[in-house]
């Protein structure tokens, strides 16, 4: 009943993610419960103010709530979380160490029958919310700051998470290796300098071949009039790829 009445409402709400939100009110009424756990979070760390801003993730999978733009938690409305948010850690923190581009840190919290990822939030523009024309006249230095981050990615293997992968005796090789798995708008850009200031939203990534990831990424990034992009990013890793000696340490 509690579907059918939200699926009722959304049908008159044109915009999107105002749609999303209503509908992840409608259909799980523990969003405010996490609501609560945030305002509490501020007020136990002492906050002054406690400014929240809320998205719902995809396919309303968990609610997003952003704490004075200072801490991102991320609740599950799908289950608990748990075997998600412990990959996701263990991989970010052991890419970190390498990654060229930094990497949001993140903590697990145990809450009642779920866990809730909190990330440090990640300043900067979300790529996506970037004009077509400075995407396009600023092209060359975000391919570039994409290229070597997907290549120092894809080359690094750290064996702290071999056992992540589906074999671990693979070894990194041409476009093959440990990647984001969702490039396409995850990440942070300074408006002033066109700088990648965060990648965030790790819970697609995996080792192996890096080209899904960029076929995805290219699909989207036409949709948004961003053409030409992949090209630049391919043509960058290629290069970087061979100058450098190929999978060779």
């Amino acid at each position: 009943m509690r579907h059918t009445l939200a699926n009722i409402i959304c049908a008159f709400i044109w915009k999107k993610s105002l749609r999303d939100k209503v509908r992840t009110m409608l259909y799980y009424p523990q969003v405010y419960d996490y609501m609560r756990f945030v305002r509490d979070y501020a007020r136990r760390h002492h906050m002054k103010k406690c400014k929240i801003r809320t998205k719902v993730g995809w396919i309303c999978c968990n609610l997003v709530v952003i704490l004075n733009d200072k801490y991102v938690f991320k609740f599950p409305l799908k289950n608990d979380g748990r075997e998600l948010a412990v990959r996701e850690q263990r991989i970010t923190d052991a890419l970190r160490k390498v990654s060229p581009i930094k990497l949001p840190k993140m903590e697990i919290i145990p809450y009642k029958s779920i866990v809730i990822k909190k990330y440090e939030f990640a300043h900067g523009k979300l790529f996506s919310d970037l004009s077509v024309a400075d995407v396009a006249g600023h092209a060359p230095h975000l391919a570039k700051q994409i290229a070597i981050f997907l290549y120092v990615l894809a080359l690094a293997d750290p064996k702290e998470i071999s056992d992540l992968k589906s074999n671990p005796k693979e070894k990194p090789d041409f476009m093959f290796g440990w990647n984001h798995g969702d490039i396409w708008q995850n990440f942070m850009v300074d408006p002033k300098t066109f700088d990648i200031t965060f990648f965030i939203d790790w819970e697609s990534a995996n080792f192996g071949s890096l080209y899904p990831c960029l076929y995805s990424a290219d699909y989207h990034w036409a949709r948004f009039g961003y053409r030409g992009l992949l090209v630049l990013v391919m043509m960058e890793y290629t290069r970087m790829y061979f100058r450098r000696g190929g999978a060779r340490k």
